[in-house]
């Protein structure tokens, strides 16, 4: 503590006002670094868990739009309606082309995922080798019986499985989706706790400085001012505390202290001075009432022989 207080004012003010503006930067980094993690872990959770969801639950519907539209190509007898509905299924089958693009990049991290994506797209190969292979080129040569025998036989259970795995990733995201909001609500609540606390500390440590600074400064110049006025009403009994400080208030106190008993010092010479000159008129108040004595007998004596001389 010693340090602190052979500091000059101005080593003291820094050090103080250093401290608050460290303690407002600590809070600024906790609430960017809590910002940031909800940033971020909402983020994964938009780029990846929502995205999933989305992209299986799109896949799902487009599985199924090209299963009716395919028997809808294998129900009507007009090639033109057939050629429209077959068309669209190609469409619908480059969107289902890219949604599987997409998905093993978002599992890399979760091996059992990959794997499972992995499955559904050997599995959605083979249903498309299949539909595009043999049932088109069936319905496009009108042999109806076959590619239904093909739909039902051969597509039927690799549907179903690609329907199973889907619904399985998309229960797998939508899971992971619902964790990530309770682990981003928990990073937010612990964020601001974070906060908060550090906040409290800073405010806490400023009015703790604040007192520090009144105490180490207001305090003595305080009781020296009180000291100085009696001083002023001619009271030089006061004693002055000497404070073993290296700083400018140190250096006051220590000068008041010197003042005072130099003021002392010139009272005692100057009533030291008064006491001798008091002393001396006195001896000089007793000679002259000596001679003013020998004065009056020797006019005593002068007109007695006044007298004399005037009766001879």
């Amino acid at each position: 503590m010693k340090w602190f207080l052979d500091l000059s004012m101005r080593g003291k003010l820094f050090v103080c006002f250093g401290l608050i503006f460290a303690l407002m930067a600590w809070v600024i980094a906790t609430a960017y670094s809590g910002i940031a993690t909800i940033q971020k872990s909402q983020d994964r959770l938009y780029q990846e868990n929502f995205a999933n969801v989305r992209d299986l639950v799109t896949l799902g519907a487009l599985q199924n739009r090209i299963r009716a539209e395919m028997l809808e190509a294998q129900l009507t007898k007009k090639s033109s309606e057939q050629e429209i509905l077959l068309k669209d299924v190609v469409e619908q089958a480059k969107q289902i082309d890219q949604i599987m693009a997409g998905l093993p990049e978002r599992a890399k991290n979760d091996p059992k995922r990959l794997s499972r994506i992995e499955e559904l797209k050997s599995v959605q190969k083979a249903f498309t080798q299949t539909k595009d292979g043999e049932i088109v080129p069936f319905i496009l040569a009108g042999k109806i019986a076959e590619a239904q025998q093909l739909a039902v036989g051969v597509q039927q259970p690799r549907s179903e499985k690609m329907r199973a795995i889907a619904v399985e990733l998309r229960q797998a995201s939508e899971d992971d989706a619902r964790h990530a909001v309770a682990q981003a609500d928990l990073q937010a609540n612990q964020a601001f706790r974070i906060f908060l606390f550090v906040a409290i500390a800073t405010v806490v440590t400023g009015v703790l400085l604040a007192l520090l600074l009144e105490w180490v400064i207001a305090g003595p110049l305080r009781l020296l001012s009180a000291a100085a006025d009696r001083v002023a009403a001619g009271d030089l009994s006061v004693e002055v505390e000497q404070i073993n400080r290296s700083d400018e208030v140190g250096g006051l106190v220590l000068a008041f202290r010197t003042m005072v008993e130099r003021q002392r010092r010139i009272m005692r010479e100057i009533l030291e001075g008064v006491s001798v000159l008091a002393s001396s008129s006195s001896e000089i108040l007793a000679t002259t009432s000596q001679v003013a004595a020998g004065a009056a007998e020797t006019a005593s004596a002068v007109s007695e022989t006044t007298a004399t001389v005037e009766e001879v």
